[in-house]
């Protein structure tokens, strides 16, 4: 349905939860291979690409790639981190009918700038500015820590002050985040805190990051399960296929658009075989799955290095429990 590009390795930032980790900027996909791959979508039918990076707006023939894939049909939204955003160049986003993530993590500098670096907080802002300025359809893109969720309001009446709307994501331990992600991500008690918020706050779009929730309760909205390997995957800027965004681990690596094409990567991996598979072995005797299917089984292949685990951060208690 949907599919996750890494359309570039190159970033001006060194977030330190960045998913892609710093991995490296050689060998990415050249516009003959992007035009292939981009056909090969179009003959799957893919409905959308998420298109980041890396910083997506460093690729030098970043505006000539979303042109090709919109004649070929396919709709194209990325996320910046928005410190290239001047008003021409959201003059062209909007022009273009794009529809733009601006991360930020924290409502203020003194949360925003330990993660993403000194002075990132003003140039999102100001991105966000612009694109207000020239009627771009925007969200702004939170990834949800122990610091940031204590200002939720703050980051919903900050994201509408600009007529954009919020998205929270989950931390993951995945790239940078791997070795702080127990530091960084939120406690039992502020998941729980999270969890009553979101309910009250339907107009805020997760992308299903947290549907582990629902065990506490009624589900939250959206699609409820994991993904990976079933609607969606992730692509890599050298071409390396993985089952989601939050998996680009090279034990994952599912295949190289490069050799074969995505399309029979999707039908044929045996990675992806292997992860459409049903109830986790931990989970079997649980309450609460109905619920919450186990939750992200990128997170718990990154965890424990197995699928058949439940969710690392299970509310359940099954996983990892962070508040010690």
């Amino acid at each position: 349905m949907c599919l996750t590009w890494q359309i570039t390795g190159r970033c001006n930032l060194s977030c330190a939860h960045c998913l892609a980790g710093g991995g490296s900027r050689q060998d990415e996909l050249h516009m003959d291979e992007i035009k292939d791959f981009l056909d090969d979508l179009a003959k799957m039918k893919v409905f959308y690409i998420n298109a980041g990076g890396g910083e997506p707006l460093l690729h030098p023939r970043f505006f000539e790639i979303v042109d090709y894939a919109d004649e070929k049909g396919i709709y194209v939204q990325f996320s910046t981190n928005g410190t290239l955003i001047d008003s021409a160049l959201a003059g062209e986003i909007a022009a273009r009918g794009l529809r733009v993530q601006v991360s930020l993590d924290g409502w203020q500098p003194s949360v925003n700038d330990p993660i993403r670096g000194a002075g990132t907080f003003q140039e999102a802002v100001e991105a966000l500015r612009c694109l207000k300025e020239k009627n771009a359809t925007v969200a702004v893109n939170c990834v949800v820590t122990r610091e940031s969720v204590a200002g939720l309001d703050k980051m919903l009446a900050l994201a509408a002050s600009y007529g954009a709307g919020l998205r929270l994501s989950r931390l993951r331990p995945a790239g940078r985040a791997r070795e702080r992600w127990r530091e960084m991500a939120p406690d039992q008690e502020q998941y729980r805190h999270l969890y009553r918020w979101l309910k009250k706050h339907p107009e805020v779009t997760t992308g299903d990051s947290f549907f582990f929730l629902s065990a506490l309760g009624e589900p939250l909205p959206g699609l409820g399960f994991c993904g990976a390997g079933r609607l969606t995957c992730s692509v890599d800027p050298q071409g390396y296929v993985y089952p989601c965004p939050f998996t680009n681990d090279p034990s994952l690596i599912a295949g190289n658009v490069r050799e074969t094409p995505l399309s029979r990567l999707w039908r044929e991996a045996d990675l992806f075989n292997q992860i459409r598979t049903d109830r986790p072995g931990a989970c079997r005797d649980c309450s609460g799955y109905e619920k919450c299917l186990g939750g992200c089984r990128g997170a718990s292949f990154l965890a424990y290095g197995s699928w058949d685990m439940p969710d690392p951060e299970c509310v359940r208690g099954k996983g990892m429990v962070k508040n010690d």
